[in-house]
This record gives C-alpha cells, structure tokens and sequence, in this order.
C-alpha cells in the first residue's frame, strides 16, 4: 500500500470488494477510490462475499492506505437472520441483510484507529451505520441509484399478491430511510441530474451529480470491421432491470428482428444467472456469453449495442461504456436516463418493441450512419465522462476539511 501524505483523511465504506471490478457498482466505487486516492488518505472498510479477499498488493490496495473486510452473511440461515432483525427493529430488509453486527463493530474500530475527516457510505444502505460516527466528521453518501424509486418501479412489474405484499412494505420502510439518510448527511452523490433532483425533494440540502465513469483512454474505439448483424448487450442477468429488459427484447423484439433478417445474432456479455428462457425457435439467435476477461473485443465485432431497459435510476454504465467504445447504441428512453446524449446524433432512442426493432433494421442498412452515431457518442465520452473530468469535481466535494 502507498504511503500518502495527505492533509484528508477519508474512510470509504463499501458494500461490495469494488475490485475486481466486474460490475457497476463495483465499478463505480473502484472509479471513484482512484480519484479520491490521488488528493487523499483513503482507508477502506469493506464488505466481503463469499470468495472475496483483501489483497494489499492488487491496483486496489496500491490506493487504499489501509484495507478492512467483514465477511457477509449470506444463504438461508444469514437471510432468515437479516428478516427478523427487519421485523423487530423496522428496517429495511436490504438494510439488515448488509448492516450487520460485524460490520458495526468494525466500523466503530476504524472510525477510532483512523478518526478520519470524511465518511464515505458507498451505498445507501450503509447509512445504518451513521449514529456510530462521531460529531464533526463529514459524511458523504453515495447514492448509485435513487433506492426507494427502483423498488417501486418492480412493484409495477410483479404479478403475485404475495411479492407486491413484501416488496410494499420494503418500499415504505425504505422510503422513509432513504428519506433520512438524504437530509441528514452532509453531501450526497448522485448519478444523474435526474437522480439529484428525486434526492433533492427526498430532503437532501448539498447534492452533487457524478456521473458513473469511464477511462477512455482504456475503453478505446477498435478499427475492426463489424459484423453488421451482430448485436450485443452488458449487463448480468442477476440485476432485475437487466433481466426484464432482455426478457422483453426476446419475446417482443427479437421475433420482429428474425422475420426481416434472418441472419440476425444477439450476444449477451455478463452473469447469465437467473436464466433468462429462449423460445425454442430463437434460440439459434442468441448467445449467452456469460462472464469475459475482456468484453472490449466482442463490442467492437457488433454493430449496435442494445439497451432495452425499461425499470432503473442512476448513469446506465453500460451507456456509458459503449459510448467510450465509439459504439452506435439502440436504447429505451430509460435505458439511457441520465447519460447526455442526444437521439439522431449520439444514440437512438426506442421505447416500443416496433421502434426498437424498426431502428436497428434501419441502422443496419447504413454502415456509414452506424459510425457516425458511434464517433459522436465517443466525443461526449470523453469530455463528460472521463474519470479524469470527474475527479475534478470530487476534489471541489472532498478537497476541504470536514465541517468543524
């Protein structure tokens, strides 16, 4: 680890290890440490699941002054654990299943060894762990996405009397959660100006918008010739918004696609789990991928980019991320929420499964139209999105002593 001597001391809590970073939250946090780690003295306190380690020696423990794990609690016995502590405290159910009595213990440990300036709580959940800080430090949340808003918007989506039952009283509790998390720290970070204007009127009196970001100098456009009828999406399966989206392509978009180009292919890159079903007469279109050391060159050999969400909050990374690439993206209106791009000039926007269809038929019919979307895209990339130009606007956040 890096000796560093830095007038900020800075105690980042996590949900997740953020490296490797596979996945966007991950992926965020990870971006956001080193930007933090070049101005200060960054200890990380983080959650571990089950294979994660503390590695002092990998790019992540370069940045961190110290690091710490606490192990999470998961399967049946640690989910029953995390219910009751949900029913007998009122407290979000997400809220117990990550907070734990571990986890709290650790943290008053490091707020002692360290007596940081600045708390960082990369995840709204971790808010539980407020009352343990003592007064005059700062305190930073993180906000990947406005919580209480997703959760409603899957209660929109689910059939059963029992899920929406359950899923009702966790968008209650962490409604009123987020609400006093918001308006009690000192900052909040928010993904998008969407996402700080529903901070704002959850109470929040200093909201910044930081994108999620890219390192586009790493995430660089290929002069590859593509394979015009190959498609391709990012994003795991395990997150419900990626989930629902793919499910509707498939079963409202796809077939609509096969009829006019039979020789259409669609690549799914990430965590395959929960399977998504494939009608047996499409499945020859679609190849699941699952996880990759490098989904760079499987962008680079398909045309478009899909994104066919239709349930999210925050900066779409996977937006973000082809838009770094150069890489022409097709995209539901919430799919691309908060990320400045423009339809006809940097991306084209779809929300119904015959304009989506309609837009990639029609793009596939201009190799030219498809590059041109593509280097636009990588123009906003840059200026916007770098994680050089964000890090110019957390050491205005940051850049200070906490507030005495």
């Amino acid at each position: 680890m890096k000796q560093k001597q830095k007038n900020i001391k800075v105690l980042f809590v996590s949900a997740r290890l953020p490296f490797p970073a596979l996945e966007g939250h991950q992926i965020r946090a990870y971006g956001l440490i080193k930007e933090l780690a070049a101005f200060t003295e960054l200890h990380l306190l983080s959650i571990l699941r089950p294979g994660e380690t503390i590695d002092i020696h990998n790019e992540l423990g370069m940045q961190c002054e110290s690091m710490t794990g606490v192990q999470l609690s998961e399967g049946f016995v640690g989910n029953i654990k995390a219910g009751l502590r949900s029913i007998v405290s009122s407290l979000p159910l997400v809220v117990c299943k990550y907070v734990s009595p571990g986890l709290k213990k650790a943290f008053a440990i490091q707020l002692k060894k360290i007596n940081p300036d600045i708390v960082h709580l990369d995840l709204l959940t971790l808010f539980e762990l407020y009352h343990l800080i003592p007064d005059g430090i700062k305190v930073v949340l993180n906000e990947h996405n406005v919580e209480s808003d997703l959760i409603l918007q899957k209660i929109e989506t689910l059939s059963s009397p029992l899920e929406k039952l359950i899923y009702k009283r966790e968008y209650r509790l962490l409604r009123k959660f987020e609400e006093n998390a918001c308006s009690t720290v000192n900052t909040v970070l928010a993904c998008s100006d969407q996402d700080q204007e529903s901070i704002r009127k959850l109470g929040a009196q200093d909201v910044w918008t930081i994108p999620n970001g890219v390192d586009t100098l790493e995430l660089v456009p290929v002069e590859t010739q593509f394979e015009i009828n190959d498609l391709i999406f990012l994003g795991g399966m395990g997150w419900y918004p990626n989930r629902l989206g793919i499910e509707w392509f498939i079963k409202e978009v796809l077939p609509k696609l096969v009829k006019d180009n039979s020789s259409i292919h669609l690549h799914l890159i990430g965590n395959p789990e929960p399977l998504v079903p494939i009608p047996e007469q499409l499945v020859k279109y679609v190849t699941k991928h699952g996880f990759v050391d490098d989904f760079r060159p499987y962008v680079a050999a398909s045309s478009i980019m899909i994104v066919p969400l239709h349930v999210g909050s925050g900066t779409r990374l996977k937006v973000v991320e082809g838009a770094s690439l150069g890489k022409c993206i097709v995209s539901t209106q919430k799919g691309a929420q908060g990320v400045m791009l423009e339809h006809g000039k940097e991306i084209i926007f779809a929300d119904t499964a015959e304009d989506f269809s309609q837009a990639i038929l029609n793009l596939q019919k201009s190799r030219d139209e498809i590059i041109r979307i593509g280097g636009n895209a990588r123009i906003v990339a840059e200026e916007t999105y770098d994680w050089r130009a964000i890090g110019k606007k957390l050491k205005n956040i940051y850049g200070t002593p906490a507030y005495k």
